[in-house]
């Protein structure tokens, strides 16, 4: 049995607990508070999808956007053929933008060009290291393996005016995820501790055996599907653990090694984290992992989004989005909390979503 079957089959598990959850509260958002805001690379010409990480630069007012079609180059990938699968990009975008667009698609250009990373460009989960006025990033490369294409996830830097260092990307593990740059450390969270039938044999049994790396080495490895990742005011790791619907967060030991400190449930499987001004942890939720699932892989039907803010000293949640179909936003995968309202990303939609605090 594939990765992908097993996928689909451990989702629908899920799926049967995420149908029958508790209500929620009302959120803070309602949906007509919110509009699409629809992007455009303006090097192609072509609608950006695949909004599935955001990072918030506060101190120049700006975004970054890392994008990519996941759906297409997964596809892509899989024919036998010299062309290479679809690349996406990186993208800048001022606060101003978001909440007053001045067109009704705005034409970004890229930080960064495909050409330029060994591999291509595709983005999958991205940090700012505001010491060092860097991005780094989990950048999925594909190169030719005989007749077959493979992916291997690279750590690559890009500076936050689009200077591209040549020559660093580093190792990853081989189903990275996520990133953080904290206290001169590189966190990356990896969603599976093996890849390959291996990996699927992690889905089939809904294993505890993904976490965190430092560079390759495992340094945590507790989680089911260890996805988003931040850092709380405080200094632990507050680490999305989507098949456990909850947040762990993670200390240092005495001894110097990193174990759970706490945890805090949530109404959904967890993917991309943020921190909020106020230090709250704002996650992207996935409440119907099977509808996920369809959306994702095989481009089915809308999957619900939900995002909420949790604060990791008292543990309290609360709801700040919520679309129960898709039928605004399908498949939000990450969002930023700011003083003028929200701003969601998907890993399938087109452009982002944008909330008006007050609207």
């Amino acid at each position: 049995m594939n990765q992908v079957k097993n996928s689909l089959i451990a989702g629908f598990c899920l799926s049967l607990a995420a149908c029958s959850g508790p209500d929620i509260e009302a959120p803070q958002f309602a949906l007509d508070q919110c509009y699409r805001l629809p992007l455009v690379d303006a090097s192609t010409g072509k609608a950006v999808l695949g909004a599935e990480d955001l990072v918030w630069d506060q101190a120049h007012n700006r975004i970054f956007i890392a994008a990519y079609d996941r759906r297409a180059t997964e596809k892509a990938a899989k024919k036998k053929t010299d062309d290479h699968p679809p690349s996406g990009g990186i993208y800048t975008i001022t606060i101003d933008q978001l909440f007053e667009p001045v067109s009704d698609a705005l034409k970004l250009t890229p930080l960064a060009f495909p050409h330029e990373f060994s591999g291509g460009l595709r983005p999958h989960g991205m940090t700012y290291d505001a010491a060092n006025r860097e991005l780094i990033f989990i950048n999925r490369t594909y190169a030719k393996d005989g007749r077959k294409w493979r992916m291997t996830p690279k750590l690559q830097r890009l500076g936050a005016n689009g200077e591209v260092f040549v020559g660093v990307a580093s190792e990853a593990p081989c189903s990275a995820n996520n990133v953080v740059a904290a206290d001169g450390e590189i966190f990356t969270s990896f969603d599976h501790a093996s890849c390959g039938w291996q990996g699927g044999i992690e889905n089939l049994f809904n294993l505890a055996s993904s976490g965190i790396a430092i560079g390759t080495e495992h340094v945590f490895k507790k989680a089911r599907f260890a996805n988003g990742i931040a850092v709380t005011d405080t200094g632990d790791v507050a680490l999305a653990a989507t098949r456990e619907q909850a947040l762990l967060l993670l200390s240092r030991t005495e001894n110097g090694t990193i174990a759970e400190a706490g945890r805090i449930e949530v109404p959904g499987g967890p993917d991309n984290l943020t921190k909020a001004s106020d230090g709250g942890i704002v996650a992207a939720l996935h409440p119907n992992m099977f509808k996920l699932a369809l959306n994702r892989k095989l481009g089915l039907g809308r999957a619900p989004s939900r995002i909420v803010k949790a604060d990791p000293d008292t543990g309290n949640v609360a709801i700040l989005f919520d679309d129960p179909d898709g039928s605004k936003y399908s498949a939000a995968t990450v969002a930023i909390s700011l003083p003028q309202g929200l701003v969601l990303g998907s890993v399938t939609d087109s452009g982002l979503l944008i909330c008006r605090e007050g609207a």
